[in-house]
């Protein structure tokens, strides 16, 4: 049924991003670096753009029960709007969603249905608590915090920073103090761990576990390019678990444009009916 494909994908699309390669980057090696600045090279490197373009993105999404494949692209307007559109095979629309601050709006253009939602939905639906501007940091790769903190430079200062054999990571609890409030049987407890790439002070790892919800989301940014002087990554590879059910899903674009590119347009027909999800 094309409804239950689109929540999927929406779903899906909650979940991340990649590029059109020319380059292949050398990583660096570790040092010792403080968290003040470790902080600041991380938002100094990310992406800076007004609008980001992302064409042609192949989708792959396993449930567990099935395994589907779409085409579609996103277009990125900062800090107002992302566009989503999915094909079928001919390059034919058969959905467009628009997301912003306070509403999400998916066409189905094969049935002719507008159906509005907000960020709750994805929530209820896949266990992961997610804002709009978490979702744009996803897909463009930049810093977020779980949950979601208006200021998250002022909110990473909260989390100390470990140097690995060859990355670099910030945690929102020490170790010492997950394995303690573990256990006392502390369920309270939300886990977020950024990964960093030395060097490059580009994020490559995330991953939140919330354990009063048994939820939690491995996000896996890979093999970063350099196209026409921007850094990105060319795969994503996800994987969420609400209770036991498991969703993966494997991302990889073939085209990325900053500040030109892709249409924002988005009008919902009179002849559309309208549901709530």
């Amino acid at each position: 049924m094309l409804l239950n494909r689109v929540i999927c994908v929406v779903g899906c699309i909650i979940l991340f991003v990649s590029c059109k390669t020319t380059e292949r980057i050398t990583l660096g090696k570790v040092s010792n670096i403080s968290d003040a600045r470790l902080r600041n090279q991380l938002d100094a490197n990310q992406v800076v753009y007004d609008k980001l373009y992302l064409k042609k993105v192949q989708f792959n999404y396993n449930d567990g029960r099935s395994k589907k494949s779409f085409k579609g692209s996103f277009v990125i307007e900062k800090d107002s709007q992302i566009i989503v559109s999915i094909y079928a095979l001919m390059g034919i629309e058969l959905v467009r969603a628009k997301f912003t601050k306070n509403e999400v709006v998916i066409l189905d253009k094969h049935n002719k249905v507008a159906m509005f939602t907000n960020y709750n939905f994805f929530s209820t639906k896949y266990g992961l608590d997610l804002d709009f501007f978490a979702l744009q940091s996803i897909l463009s790769n930049s810093l977020f915090l779980y949950p979601s903190d208006g200021d998250y430079m002022d909110g990473l200062k909260k989390y100390k920073h470990h140097v690995e054999d060859d990355f670099y990571s910030f945690k929102s609890l020490k170790d010492k103090r997950l394995g303690r409030l573990s256990r006392r049987s502390n369920n309270n407890i939300i886990l977020h761990e950024i990964d960093i790439y030395p060097d490059l002070y580009r994020i490559f790892n995330v991953y939140i576990k919330d354990f009063s919800t048994n939820q939690s989301v491995f996000i896996k940014y890979k093999d970063f390019k350099s196209f026409d002087d921007i850094l990105f990554p060319e795969r994503l590879e996800i994987k969420a678990a609400h209770g036991s059910q498991v969703f993966d899903v494997d991302l990889k674009i073939n085209f990325l444009e900053i500040n030109d590119g892709g249409s924002l347009h988005f009008k919902i027909p009179s002849s559309y009916t309208s549901k709530a999800l």
